[in-house]
Parts: structure tokens; C-alpha cells; sequence
């Protein structure tokens, strides 16, 4: 038989069976979660070039007296987003900073059941604050709530915005949980 029609896909070992290489591929699929934090990470990214931007823009209109109005407003709003739209991919990276004198001395099962309990304290958390965080919004769209000026600004976007990010946040410490009461890695 011919050997160039031996030639196997990538991950094909023959049989039916998936090859360990195929499998591995699987696992390391990005979910989309994981999809939507990388995505929101590099929006945050972005939002901070526009801001810098702007600022420059100000800076240099302010030299002409010409200075252009809501710009710090603007970027004291973005950088609250981008702060609470990082959350969850800080999270899915464990790149959050930490204290860890007690789980370094730790190890095994008390290591993960104490990681487990930190997550679910911070998991809590989160739902109280995420809580608050709506309640404000939905009074500041009620209330039309904005800035005062020559245009005025309006806040709910932003608290809305903060919401979505700690729902997102959330979720992500839901799956961080999950793996780790299965006792797998991330």
C-alpha cells in the first residue's frame, strides 16, 4: 500500500478512540467565559489609550484656555469601569493579590478546603455588594441622577456597568468554586 495515503490528521491514532493529544485540545478550549474576559480585558486596555487620549487633549486645550469640559468626570468614570471589568478576569487568572502566610503553610485537603472557604466568603461578598450596586443603579436611572454642568452627565450607565462586572465576577468565582470542590485545577 502506498504510504502517502497513510498519512493520519493531527490527533487521529487509528481507532475510534480520541488521542491523548486531541483531548488535551479539548480541555484547553476557551470557554465563554473565559472568552468574555479576555475580550473585556482588552476593552480595558483600550479604554485606557482613549482616556490617556483625552487627557492629553485637555492638557494641551487648557494651554489655549480652551479647556474641554466633563473630560475628568469622563476618565474618573472609565477608570471605575475598567477596574470592576478586570475583576473577573483577575480572578479566572488568580492574579488578585493575597495574603498567603496561612495557605502556604497548609497543604492538601485543609489547603483547598481553606482556598474553597476564602472563595465562597468572597463569593458572598460579592452578591451583597453586586446587590447594593443594582439598587443604587436602578435609583440613579429613576432619578435621572447626573453630574451637574453646562451638559450634564448621567451616573447610571457606569453603576450599571459596575453591576455587570461584578455579575461577571461573580460567575467566575461560581466556577472558580466548582473546580476547586472537584478538586480539579483551573
Amino acid at each position: 500500500m502506498n504510504d502517502k495515503l497513510n498519512v493520519k490528521a493531527p490527533g487521529y491514532s487509528g481507532d475510534r478512540q480520541p488521542s491523548p493529544e486531541s483531548a488535551i485540545k479539548r480541555t484547553f478550549r476557551p470557554r465563554l467565559l473565559t472568552k468574555l474576559n479576555q475580550s473585556l480585558a482588552e476593552l480595558c486596555g483600550w479604554l485606557l489609550i482613549v482616556v490617556v487620549l483625552f487627557m492629553v487633549v485637555d492638557l494641551v486645550a487648557r494651554g489655549f484656555s480652551r479647556p474641554l469640559y466633563g473630560v475628568s468626570e469622563l476618565a474618573m468614570f472609565t477608570m471605575i469601569a475598567v477596574v470592576y471589568l478586570g475583576l473577573s478576569h483577575a480572578e479566572e487568572r488568580d492574579a488578585h493579590i493575597r495574603v498567603e502566610f496561612l495557605t502556604d503553610k497548609l497543604s492538601g485537603t485543609a489547603a483547598r478546603l481553606l482556598t474553597s472557604f476564602i472563595t465562597l466568603v468572597s463569593l458572598v461578598t460579592v452578591i451583597i455588594v453586586a446587590w447594593a450596586v443594582w439598587v443604587n443603579a436602578i435609583g440613579a436611572w429613576e432619578s435621572r441622577q447626573a453630574i451637574a454642568g453646562p451638559r450634564p452627565i448621567l451616573v447610571y450607565p457606569v453603576k450599571f456597568v459596575m453591576f455587570a462586572a461584578l455579575a461577571l465576577y461573580g460567575l467566575q468565582l461560581c466556577r472558580r468554586l466548582l473546580v476547586q470542590f472537584r478538586f480539579k485545577s483551573l
